[in-house]
């Protein structure tokens, strides 16, 4: 069985890691700073897919980075060992709407809503992942899933694709984040995937911008 994780990392200027651990499909993203991952210069708020040994070398004021992981529930956690270097898992889950095994194919992909204010109404995804705010405020309410309150960069939750959820934010902000998720391989052109229950809520659903960031049709083995 497959899950996601997401790690956070924070390297010191110009920290070499030769190699985080063969994690079988990885996305990371650059929060703060910049860094070379897997030989891949990445400046801030610049993200990249990789595949199984990956080193990462930070830039010289260092990099805070936002670590996805598709993996085996079963292998080790990619915690970073390394001198200097700041590292904790923030979330694992396991995706139920989808059978993640060996040799199946599926859509990983990292993207983000930017300036989301107002709510979604009710909603619902085809594909699961572990969001990660960037800046502002969000309350995700869902009587089968998780329910979440993220206020602060870095704060994450996550949401199971096929159970309707309303996202909210609170009058007079906005939110940015961030979305590591797992789709079917079909939906790699398509942008915004959600399916509203009952419609969008008067005036539609309000936000500045999409943007895709990093996505790889994966097959699992």
């Amino acid at each position: 069985m497959f899950h996601l994780r997401l790690f956070h990392d924070v390297y010191p200027p110009d920290a070499i890691v030769k190699a985080i651990r063969p994690a079988p499909h990885s996305i990371l993203y650059v929060f703060e700073g910049s860094a070379t991952a897997g030989g891949v210069p990445l400046a801030q708020a610049e993200a990249g897919y990789f595949r199984d040994d990956l080193s990462v070398e930070a830039g010289p004021a260092g990099a805070t980075v936002w670590r996805w992981e598709l993996v085996d529930r079963d292998e080790p956690l990619g915690i970073i060992g390394a001198k200097g270097v700041s590292s904790r898992l923030r979330m694992a889950r396991d995706v139920k709407m989808f059978e993640l095994v060996p040799t199946s194919r599926w859509l990983f992909r990292l993207d983000s809503i930017i300036g989301f204010e107002g709510t979604t109404g009710m909603h619902s995804h085809p594909g699961s992942g572990i969001r990660c705010m960037i800046q502002g405020h969000l309350r995700a309410e869902s009587e089968k899933g998780e329910n979440a309150e993220a206020s602060k960069p870095g704060d994450v939750w996550y949401e199971e694709g096929a159970y309707p959820l309303v996202s909210t934010v609170n009058p007079g902000l906005k939110s940015t984040f961030l979305r590591g998720m797992v789709l079917p391989p079909e939906y790699s052109g398509y942008a915004e995937t959600a399916n509203w229950i009952y419609g969008q809520p008067e005036g539609g659903t309000k936000f500045e911008g999409w943007k895709a960031l990093a996505q790889q049709v994966v097959t699992l083995d």
